[in-house]
């Protein structure tokens, strides 16, 4: 394992240990809710399965998945890293 993914895991144990991750998950799909995001979402996959046919799931989800990573508003990403960011700094306060 490189040493980016054995951080990354670390990070995402401790998130899981304090119950930030829980948090901060609720946090993001409250914010995705308020922006219409699922609306969104429900009416871009409407619409890319009815102009294929009838897609696989798989299909669907590889087709719909980069537009709906640009639906998510540049607020809301910038709030997450935000979030995340103070969470691992007073983590590593603590350290």
């Amino acid at each position: 394992m490189s040493t980016d993914a054995e951080t990354l895991d670390a990070v995402r144990k401790r998130l899981l240990e304090t119950g930030d991750w829980e948090r901060i998950a609720r946090l993001l799909r409250q914010r995705l809710e308020e922006s219409g995001f699922d609306d969104d979402l429900k009416d871009l996959a409407k619409e890319k399965a009815r102009k294929a046919g009838a897609p696989s799931l798989a299909q669907l989800v590889a087709e719909v998945t980069p537009e709906a990573e640009r639906l998510v508003k540049a607020d809301l990403r910038e709030a997450l890293v935000s979030e995340l960011e103070a969470v691992i700094e007073r983590e590593v306060e603590r350290v």
